[in-house]
């Protein structure tokens, strides 16, 4: 049986390159170098922290390259032979495999990127963004290399097509694999001395399809662990104001909000995070047309940040679908991590009052008296509906009808209270007659 085995490393970035006496091919940086039969890729997903990690899938294919001839300056590069595959745990499964980003991923935080991962953090600030990683495994162990020399494969990556993503880059990568003849004694037993046995001594995973030049060196600009894409979202509230001095300010409205776009059913699980200061048990008042047990499904109380209960997330296909929920003047809605670029509507119910909407961020939107509708959610957008009901108060009939009797009566304690003072007045007077006669 065929065994392949490591070459010696003569430093930590530089391995012994069989088919050249000088230069020896150097790997600068063992980061973006692997020295192993089973090559690891990365799969980085960057986002802002505060936002979950999408339910999104990437798929990926494996194929030989393309044979480069040998120039002045570079080396020749030959196709990979046959049996290169991907391995997901013990399992082989072929030259096709995939990866699945779940929200119940670990997001990490920035300042823990190992040293030489190439993830593109958008800013210098290493706290404004995590990421997600996956790794993608290639096993070479079952390549039959037929001599010392450098091997490319093409690894191919599939977008998800999911609204928000971007890849930094190309999908594209280039395993170029360093093979030379093996120094091992478990390659030279008394069975395999009749043959040369030739093994992966160094792998490098590059962005670009160049060969490397003849001094042996993959600078650190083409190199690369892996793929990335960047999650972009934005945030959506929505507030409710009453006015008017026949306005209630106990009364529930219901909103209706649905995100539109080009996002499959396979991201439907994406969490989009929900807080904001409206109950998660609306109660019932008089004014108030809905009962308070849909309200209260509708608002699904789950403990938020800050400390309300409200609903902590809502799904992707939730929000296609329209997901309503019921608030009272004073109150607002967060939705946070809306994948950038979807559309949305939210459309208030028609209720007694006179409505009106003012949109603060992303204004290039379609405003109605009760809604408002946008086809790309840009940027972090604030709705404000205002609800206004103002009655006329009557100038006759209960307050007039009051006026007369309460005049009449003002008119008779003010009668009565004259005839008691000139009562008593001639009793004084008489009474006073009545001492100087004697």
């Amino acid at each position: 049986m065929k065994k392949y085995t490591l070459a010696a490393i003569l430093t930590a970035c530089m391995i012994a390159y069989a088919p050249f006496a000088s230069p020896s091919v150097r790997a600068e940086g063992d980061d973006y170098s692997q020295t192993l039969s089973t090559v690891q890729v990365k799969k980085y997903l960057v986002l802002q922290t505060g936002v979950t990690v999408p339910n999104v899938t990437f798929r990926y294919t494996l194929t030989p390259g393309q044979k480069i001839e040998k120039t002045d300056s570079t080396h020749e590069v030959l196709p990979g032979p046959d049996g290169a595959e991907f391995i997901w745990g013990e399992n082989r499964v072929g030259t096709t495999a995939s990866v699945t980003f779940t929200p119940e991923d670990v997001r990490k935080a920035e300042s823990s990127a190992p040293d030489g991962s190439t993830i593109p953090f958008a800013t210098d600030d290493s706290s404004d963004e995590v990421y997600g990683e996956k790794t993608l495994t290639i096993d070479l162990s079952r390549v039959s290399f037929p001599s010392a020399g450098i091997y490319r494969y093409v690894l191919t990556e599939q977008g998800s097509g999911m609204t928000g993503l971007s890849s930094t880059d190309t999908r594209t990568r280039y395993l170029d694999v360093f093979v030379h003849k093996s120094d091992s004694p478990e390659d030279n037993t008394d069975e395999n001395m009749d043959q040369d046995r030739f093994v992966p001594g160094s792998v490098i995973v590059r962005m670009n399809n160049s060969a490397p030049d003849t001094e042996g060196k993959a600078g650190t600009s083409v190199k690369s662990t892996g793929f990335a894409d960047r999650f972009a979202t934005n945030s959506l509230d929505f507030s409710k104001d009453v006015t008017g001095n026949q306005a209630s300010f106990n009364q529930y409205f219901k909103f209706t909000v649905k995100l539109t776009g080009n996002t499959s059913a396979e991201n439907g699980g994406t969490r989009v995070m929900v807080n904001g200061s409206f109950d998660p048990q609306p109660g019932e008042s008089m004014a108030t047309a809905y009962d308070a047990d849909v309200m209260a499904a509708a608002n699904d109380g789950k403990i938020t940040s800050d400390g309300d209960e409200g609903i902590k997330y809502v799904t992707l296909s939730q929000l296609m679908e329209g997901k309503d929920f019921y608030i009272k003047g004073g109150q607002s809605v967060r939705l946070t991590g809306i994948p950038a670029g979807m559309g949305y509507e939210v459309t208030e119910d028609d209720e007694d009052y006179t409505p009106s909407a003012e949109v603060t961020g992303d204004d290039e939107c379609t405003v109605a008296d009760d809604s408002v509708t946008d086809d790309s959610l840009t940027r972090d957008t604030s709705l404000a509906f205002l609800n206004t009901r103002d009655g006329i108060l009557p100038s006759t009939g209960i307050a007039a009808a009051f006026a007369l009797p309460v005049a009449a009566l003002l008119t008779g304690i003010a009668g009565i209270t004259l005839l008691t003072v000139k009562r008593i007045r001639r009793i004084r007077q008489r009474a006073s007659e009545g001492n100087n006669s004697e």
